[in-house]
């Protein structure tokens, strides 16, 4: 007897909640469960019975997939906007420990010195200034709860390093931001946004306990990255 699903590329009745690529049309398209675990079950039988057929197969899935992206990024909206954003990548080099932040946060990173040894330790930390991958200084600022500490034996100490983004008004030679060029202080443009991702570098001495010291990177993102976008079903302007 033969069933609706008989046709695993047919159209049926069924919500078409996943997507999938359709062994009879070679492309990506929206299907019920049954069509879809038909033709995912059709993927894996062609794989085992001929591997070079299943391997085309995967190359029409990533040529059927990359043209529905590309069209989808041509004609989303009304065509105002890139989808394709470069300045939300961030290059990280060496660190330890990462923290994502905006500007004009203030971020808390916390630190646990572990001691596991059985003998007491004397700890000194030392926290010096934000640099980029390049060298050059960051106006951001930070702080630590605690910078002498006794570690007893087997124990741990955890300190709380505090971050402040400051993106703002004046450059760290001390000239002023060219967007701000009188220097005054505009409660709303604290936190200056940035037009692509920053990361800064801080290190982190610790005498008594770490050989070299801690690289703590900090990556501040441009303020639309990772925002909740609203349409506001205007049409196309």
């Amino acid at each position: 007897m033969q069933t609706r699903y008989s046709n695993p590329c047919s159209e049926t009745k069924g919500p078409e909640m996943f997507y999938g690529y359709c062994h009879n049309s070679r492309r990506m398209r929206m299907m019920d469960y049954p069509d879809y675990v038909s033709n995912l079950q059709q993927g894996y039988s062609n794989m085992y019975q001929n591997p070079s057929s299943g391997l085309q197969q995967m190359v029409d899935m990533a040529t059927s997939s990359g043209t529905a992206t590309e069209t989808k990024h041509k004609h989303h909206g009304c065509g105002c906007h890139e989808e394709n954003d470069c300045s939300c990548n961030c290059c990280i080099r060496c660190a330890d420990t990462v923290q994502y932040a905006y500007c004009g946060e203030t971020r808390k990173i916390a630190i646990t010195f572990d001691n596991d040894s059985r003998r007491e330790r004397q700890v000194n930390v030392q926290v010096g200034g934000f640099l980029t991958d390049s060298g050059q200084q960051l106006p951001w600022k930070a702080s630590i709860t605690d910078t002498q500490f006794t570690l007893p034996p087997c124990g741990e100490k955890t300190v709380m390093i505090t971050v402040s983004i400051d993106c703002g008004q004046s450059n760290p030679d001390g000239s002023t931001n060219p967007n701000n060029p009188t220097g005054v202080a505009v409660a709303n443009r604290v936190g200056t946004s940035i037009d692509s991702c920053k990361v800064g570098y801080l290190k982190v001495q610790a005498d008594g306990c770490l050989i070299r010291p801690l690289v703590v990177a900090v990556a501040v993102l441009p303020d639309h990255c990772g925002a909740h976008k609203v349409g506001c079903l205007c049409g196309c302007c």
